[in-house]
């Protein structure tokens, strides 16, 4: 399944369960041998748990988080300006370039993940918590590392063999970053959207089920 360029999709986090993590809404860029990506304006919707009165729920225990209703408010990927995200086939992460309100590069971040699942409506990934954060300079550093290890041999989040390809993964990325290679050797870091896209809009199928 290929999607065409400026078609509207959704990017779905699902929790080990199926259940809708969070859900943000974008437009196809480019689907080829690279992957899938997508361009999410600033502005674009996107939903996520959070409290009835609109807090979010990150500092939550995660079983008290499942509970939390999905609710619409800024991502959690915000920037003034929007962020591309490039999905390989097959792999365990996807690449976010971050642009600011004048347009201009401001870093990558590396969200590790298991590999995505492709529907009519957009993609599917389940996040590993495990991120790295990389400057425009390419120095970088770990996000979220303790939350990873406390996931890690949870019956509700991932094994240890799971949380050790994860890691892997993170650090082969790492070791790309290091040698200024693909996708961090400037690749789409002058990315220009169509200006005549609008933000996107979470079209109707956002919830269906596979």
């Amino acid at each position: 399944m290929r999607f065409e360029t400026g078609q509207t999709i959704v990017r779905r986090n699902l929790h080990p369960d199926g259940r809708i993590s969070t859900c943000v809404a974008g437009r196809v860029v480019a689907d080829d041998e690279h992957g899938l990506l997508m361009w999410v304006d600033a502005r674009s919707d996107y939903i996520s748990p959070r409290t009835l009165d609109g807090k979010r729920t990150r500092h939550l225990p995660y079983v008290q988080e499942l509970r939390m209703p999905l609710l619409p408010g800024l991502s959690a990927f915000y920037t003034e300006g929007g962020a591309l995200f490039l999905t390989p086939p097959g792999s365990l992460h996807t690449v976010l370039w971050f642009f600011n309100g004048r347009h201009e590069f401001t870093g990558w971040y590396v969200n590790l993940e298991l590999p995505a699942t492709r529907w009519m409506g957009g993609l599917d990934v389940n996040d590993r918590t495990l991120d790295i954060l990389v400057a425009p300079d390419r120095s970088w550093r770990w996000k979220d590392e303790d939350e990873f290890i406390a996931g890690t041999g949870h019956p509700l989040c991932w094994d240890a063999a799971e949380g050790e390809r994860v890691r892997t993964e993170g650090l082969r990325l790492i070791s790309l970053v290091q040698q200024g290679l693909f996708p961090f050797d400037g690749t789409h870091c002058a990315f220009q959207p169509d200006p005549e896209w609008e933000p996107s809009s979470l079209p109707w199928f956002w919830d269906l089920k596979q």
